[in-house]
């Protein structure tokens, strides 16, 4: 369901006051039994309040933007001007001073009318794939919400707030899975593009060379209202009118590796739907895939540049950082530079092979990741954390390292433990990977209310 679009048109014709669509939301964000408080570190009450009278008391005098009326949480990463940005750190936040400026790609969003709610919660400093915060509290999953399953992470307080109807859409990142994680173990559509597409200026890096902004929402219809903004295009995207003859490449190699029960059946019936409606389904045993994989090359990259960033704080003796988040952040200290330009050359091989294997396909498919979201008090133990954190982030990470652009579309049945099913393009591939993702989300869609 295009939420999005009915939002910005129930606004335009008056059918629903910007001021009663932020009063709802913050009602939620709020809410003390709700997961508001764990969702956000900080809610954006007074200034959404003043956005939401200005937009109706404009709305008939004046142009309106493309997401006028729509509310969007942003993950505390990006600079919002007169806020500190802490990466879900409060020895950051110690630190830190407020934002003179948005970053680029809030200022985007204000241009567009969209109504800023709040700073989600998140993996401190954005390194891991579960989604727990000591500082701030951790989210539940929106899945049996009494069992605290984690909410994936990075952007695990993004997810939770679209997940639970607090804002249209969450503004993200994603350096080895941090949008499509979350997206896929909530039953939600994350949207991780090409590295360059969306502007980084003013977002807080854990790795330059991997980094990229994102988007999770409801659909596939909601992630292209908001893609148009963040990429400041104004022609429409193309569009598929079927998937008739449609070539997708099944990698076969490493991404199915561990799959539980429920996701590799809900892959396989996603599999056999796409054959069943005429796409044309290929194995692919991909060498690029091997050789990231092989040489730990994400893992190698991002903690030798967090290191960069965050290395100081971690090597302080009384440092107050997630004691897991500090000991990955450490690991990047034993990074040797001849080890880092290896795994850089690596990397521009296998993203050559990458393109070269793609030539002849549409696009690539697979499992976003290979379990379903497992109760936080399961991941106690140092060892257990770990071993599912790097199940989490394999898949969607590979393709960070090959600089990819991807999408996670639901392929669960409701009321079951949420799946995801990835769909990935080569680097400058989005807008027809988008075109892709809104083509098959129909056939991979299993609540029929969603698929309206």
């Amino acid at each position: 369901m295009d939420r999005i679009g009915i939002a910005v048109q129930r606004f335009l014709t008056g059918g629903r006051s910007a001021q009663e669509v932020v009063e709802e939301s913050l009602q939620k964000i709020l809410d003390p039994q709700g997961e508001g408080p764990r969702a956000f570190i900080s809610s954006n009450s007074e200034a959404s309040r003043l956005t939401a009278r200005w937009l109706d008391a404009c709305r008939e005098s004046l142009p309106m933007g493309a997401l006028a009326g729509v509310t969007v949480s942003i993950k505390d990463l990006f600079d919002v001007a007169g806020e500190k940005t802490t990466a879900g750190s409060v020895e950051i936040a110690a630190r830190s001073a407020p934002a003179v400026k948005d970053s680029v790609l809030v200022a985007r969003l204000r241009a567009a009318g969209a109504i800023l709610m709040g700073r989600t919660n998140m993996t401190e400093c954005a390194y891991s794939g579960i989604g727990i915060n000591p500082h701030y509290g951790t989210p539940s999953n929106a899945f049996e919400r009494s069992a605290q399953r984690i909410p994936g992470g990075s952007t695990s307080g993004g997810a939770i707030s679209v997940a639970d109807g607090m804002v249209h859409a969450a503004l993200g990142s994603d350096t080895g899975g941090s949008i499509r994680i979350p997206a896929a173990l909530n039953g939600l559509v994350g949207y991780k593009p090409t590295a360059d597409r969306y502007s980084l200026q003013g977002v807080l890096a854990l790795s330059r060379s991997l980094d990229s902004a994102g988007v999770i929402s409801q659909s596939m219809d909601c992630i292209r209202h908001v893609d148009r903004v963040l990429a400041s295009v104004s022609t429409p995207h193309p569009e598929i009118s079927s998937i008739n003859g449609l070539r997708l490449g099944v990698l076969t190699n490493l991404v199915c590796d561990g799959l539980d029960q429920h996701v590799a059946e809900n892959y396989a019936r996603s599999l056999s739907a796409l054959s069943a409606a005429g796409a044309v389904l290929t194995d692919l045993h991909s060498q690029a895939v091997q050789d990231a994989v092989g040489c730990e090359g994400q893992p190698t990259m991002v903690s030798s540049e967090a290191f960069s960033e965050f290395g100081l704080l971690v090597s302080q003796p009384q440092h107050r950082m997630d004691v897991r988040v500090a000991a990955r952040i450490g690991r990047g200290r034993d990074v040797t530079a001849t080890k880092l330009i290896q795994v850089q050359r690596i990397r521009a091989s296998c993203r050559s092979q990458f393109l070269r294997e793609s030539a002849m396909l549409d696009a690539w498919v697979m499992p976003t990741v290979p379990l379903v979201a497992p109760r936080i008090a399961d991941l106690a133990s140092d060892d257990e954390f770990f071993r599912v954190n790097a199940l989490m982030l394999r898949n969607p990470g590979t393709f960070n390292f090959l600089d990819g652009c991807a999408v996670s579309i639901p392929n669960h049945d409701p009321g079951s433990a949420p799946t995801g099913f990835m769909i990935v393009g080569p680097a400058g591939n989005d807008e027809k990977l988008l075109a892709i993702a809104q083509a098959l989300e129909p056939v991979l869609r299993r609540d029929a209310s969603l698929r309206a």
